[in-house]
């Protein structure tokens, strides 16, 4: 007996090797290369050139430089950046501002930068910056009604009497005009939606602004709202399709309007004043305006001929002082596209000549008289710091590049090293007579697959959840919902496949529910990272926020499959009660778990949406947020339909599904704790993927799922790095798969088992998840474990706690959790650590690591 149990036991042993062993081929993390150059979320590869600085735990937002050409001041959230041109160390001033809006006085002893609803002047000299006053822009008493709070200066400029000083305000639609000697706004000139970047006319006479939105539209079929604004959309995508600039005579108030392509950004000027190069991130173009006639004279696209599906993201531009070379910013391509122009200032060419490589996510270019300045937002990646042992997903790193005339004869190589980055290549067209397989090499070849199941959840990384299985790369000390929260998630991971080395491609629900649905985040979004006064658009109700080629459903739906999406993008939930239908403000928690238990049917939960491409596909009663329905309730709703799907024997091809409340309500009294949050998420999940793989859909269903960000805790590989899981039939049985994947690459292999052409760059370069998978179906299916947790467990009132679990809980309470993210994320950390680590103290340094510059 001994020498079986003992050969048992070696048998076992022997079996987690080989899965540890196989865990470790193909392995490439997130992060610091030993070459220098960076990988990040989005698979691509960074390798800025030239001098680059780095800007720790910030993100760079617009750059200028001083009129005499010996500094170049760069804003960021958290601060404003000035270098000397002659590489003297910078000084820093621990205030930042929005989305963009940085500029010099003509003397260039003076800076004035956006904030909010105010624009600060600094005086810059001897080393030093310092604040001299703050320029209201607008009263609170002044607010318009239905319109944010924050009117979000952005762009600005001085005029050429250096005594006016013009700043749109993004949320207003306005140009503000001010008097600086008084320091008041004297002028409020209307322009589109959306007023972004600000330039002066070389003359001085008028104001350029670009605006993103274009012209306001009322509410009809062809328009959505941004910031409770009407534009004009497509409605195939419900994306923003047009843009303007609007031109300001500041003297007599008069404006007229040049259309040009979606999402105009940045905008500079040849300084005879013959010509304006406007770009237009939505479009991958550059227009170039006859500044006489005010007419679009020349579009010239920034794509390279291997690239040619968007996602380059133009974000800014700037000429040399001879008037022959553009340099423009192009964000999601990480790079700087460099075009020549004639004598006349016209594109000499039809695409750009070469790609100078950048930091991760470039969003402004400035010249100087020797040399190309480039600040990029995400720069290195979320390597801000590293303390006891883990990297949280917004210690950005933001780099900024001096690139100098006389290193531009590298163009060639550095074109070279940019297509390499980006893993640019076509797809090719699919063969006939291949044999199915679980994921295609090319789109239109067949699937052993018909229908893919996709789960969206919230928030966590890797080691938050899983960093208690020796099986993968994890960290037990990291772990805050081990196996006796989650049982169904580490029985998942086991049983099928451990995803190890899987990240998240953005940082927050604003811009990672882009990722998870359409495989990109457009500059609109990552610009206004940190400046989220228009909006917060994780469920949609902002069409500036979405890509231009749409989203899984709309890309499904142009090929004629079947889609079904429960709760993503349901921006307009509604619950009714039906005892007191004038019943104003949500249910309790409790209520609602009371009602779901009892069967009562008080309550009616409806799901709508202002994304009118997204309505024939939606789910009427399965929202995403608020987190006070229970993800039982919401699991629920998809058993419902697969029911009546085995009932009719058919499925949709695609499903989405999203699970939210692993988000948690951190130690909100009257709400279920973080572990009964992440217990409800997990069980949720886990009855979803036992009802399916006991369906009669199993042998040809695929199940993907994934959080949408991961910024709920750290993760001793990289912030970014999440949990995912791939599970069915042909999924290898008890293996680690440790191929680096992302957002990207789960869409990718969504669209090549669907035979959807990819949406954009960003997937077309996505690596599928083809390590996953064996050629032989195993139909076993899976038994979801019950909760170790109750579902009911309920945080503590503030009066029976004392110390910080006290001022957590008081602090939570005063959060707003009427929808995902809104709540404070650092608060929110707090109080899960607290909950789940008690007397250990918090790794606050991790979250608000030191802001110290280069």
């Amino acid at each position: 007996m001994r020498s079986r149990v003992l050969l048992l036991v070696f048998l076992l042993t022997l079996a987690r090797g080989v899965f540890v062993v196989a865990s470790r081929q193909n392995r490439e993390e997130i992060g610091i290369l030993p070459d220098g150059s960076a990988l990040v979320p989005t698979s691509q590869r960074i390798s800025p050139v030239g001098e680059t600085r780095l800007i720790p735990n910030d993100r760079p937002k617009d750059m200028a430089v001083a009129p005499d050409g010996s500094k170049v001041a760069v804003l960021c959230p958290g601060r404003i950046v000035v270098y000397g041109t002659d590489s003297a160390a910078p000084v820093t001033l621990a205030r930042g501002g929005g989305p963009l809006g940085i500029a010099w006085s003509r003397d260039s002893k003076r800076l004035y930068f956006s904030a909010g609803a105010k624009a600060v002047e600094c005086a810059v000299e001897q080393g030093q910056i310092r604040v001299l006053r703050e320029i209201v822009l607008e009263a609170s008493a002044d607010r318009p009604k239905g319109l944010p709070a924050d009117p979000q200066a952005s762009g600005l400029a001085l005029l050429a009497d250096g005594q006016t000083l013009a700043v749109a305000l993004g949320t207003r639609n306005v140009l503000a005009i001010v008097d600086l000697p008084s320091g008041t706004v004297k002028a409020r000139v209307p322009v589109d939606v959306c007023p972004y970047h600000v330039a002066v006319q070389p003359d001085g006479r008028r104001v350029w602004v670009s605006c993103r939105g274009g012209e306001a539209e009322g509410r009809r079929r062809t328009s959505a709202l941004t910031a409770g604004i009407g534009v004009r959309i497509d409605p195939r995508t419900d994306a923003v399709c047009q843009g303007t600039v609007v031109v300001v005579d500041t003297e007599t108030g008069t404006t007229a309007r040049v259309k040009v392509g979606r999402q105009p950004s940045g905008l500079c000027f040849r300084d005879d004043g013959t010509y304006a190069y406007v770009t237009n991130s939505d479009d991958d173009t550059v227009s170039v305006i006859d500044v006489r006639k005010l007419r679009v004279v020349a579009s010239l696209t920034v794509r390279a001929a291997e690239g040619t599906v968007f996602g380059h993201m133009p974000t800014s531009v700037t000429l040399t002082e001879d008037k022959r070379t553009l340099y423009v910013s192009c964000g999601g391509i990480n790079a700087v596209a460099v075009v020549p122009l004639d004598g006349d200032g016209l594109p000499s060419v039809k695409s750009p000549a070469g790609y100078i490589p950048t930091g991760w996510f470039p969003v402004a270019v400035a010249w100087t008289d020797d040399a190309l300045w480039i600040a990029s937002a995400k720069g290195m990646g979320s390597r801000g710091d590293k303390r006891q042992g883990g990297f949280w997903v917004h210690a950005s790193t933001g780099t900024v590049q001096k690139v100098r005339r006389q290193d531009m004869e590298h163009l060639a190589q550095w074109t070279e090293q940019v297509a390499a980055n980006n893993r640019w290549g076509d797809d090719l067209p699919p063969r006939r007579g291949i044999v199915p397989v679980p994921v295609p090499e090319r789109v239109g070849e067949p699937s052993v697959f018909k229908h893919v199941v996709y789960v969206i959840k919230e928030n966590h990384t890797y080691d938050v959840t899983l960093g208690d299985m020796p099986e993968g790369n994890g960290d037990p000390k990291l772990c805050l919902f081990g196996e006796e929260v989650t049982p169904n998630q580490h029985a998942i991971a086991r049983e099928f496949v451990l995803l190890d080395n899987t990240y998240t491609s953005g940082t927050n629900s604003a811009d990672g529910h882009q990722w998870t649905s359409a495989s990109l985040c457009n500059a609109y979004m990552e610009q206004n990272y940190s400046s989220y006064a228009r909006s917060y658009p994780y469920d949609g109700g902002d069409a500036l926020a979405y890509s231009p080629q749409g989203f899984l459903w709309t890309a499904a739906a142009r090929k004629r499959l079947w889609v079904r999406v429960f709760g993503e993008f349901v921006n307009r939930p509604r619950i009714v009660d039906r005892k007191d239908p004038q019943r104003r403000g949500r249910p309790s928690w409790s209520e609602l778990w009371n009602d779901y238990r009892t069967g009562s049917g008080r309550f009616q939960i409806f799901a709508e949406t202002d994304n009118a491409a997204l309505r024939p596909h939606l789910h009427p009663h399965a929202i995403g947020f608020p987190m006070n329905v229970s993800d039982q309730w919401r699991a629920d709703q998809f058993l419902s339909d697969l029911r009546e799907w085995e009932r009719r024997g058919r499925m949709p091809a695609l499903s989405i599904i999203l699970l939210p409340n692993d988000h948690t309500a951190g130690t909100t009294p009257g709400m279920p704790t973080p572990r009964a949050c992440v217990a409800d998420n997990d069980l949720a999940f886990g009855r979803i993927v036992d009802a399916l793989s006991h369906s009669r859909f199993w042998s040809e269903t695929l199940i993907l799922c994934i959080e949408d960000d991961s910024q709920l805790g750290v993760d001793h590989v990289d912030g970014h790095r999440t949990l995912a899981y791939c599970v069915s039939p042909y999924t290898r049985r008890r293996a680690v798969v440790s191929r680096m994947y992302d957002h990207t690459g789960i869409v990718r292999t969504i669209e090549l088992v669907l035979g959807i052409p990819a949406m954009n760059r960003f997937d077309r370069a996505g690596r599928p998840l083809r390590e996953c998978f064996t050629s032989t179906a195993d139909l076993t299916p899976y038994v979801h474990r019950p909760n170790r947790v109750p579902l009911d467990e309920l945080n503590k009132s503030a009066t029976t706690l004392r110390g910080e679990a006290r001022h957590l809980a008081v602090a939570s309470s005063r959060l707003d959790w009427s929808d995902v993210d809104r709540a404070d994320a650092e608060v929110v950390a707090r109080a899960v650590w607290l909950a789940q680590r008690p007397g250990r103290p918090f790794p606050r340094h991790l979250f608000r690591p030191p802001e110290d510059a280069e």
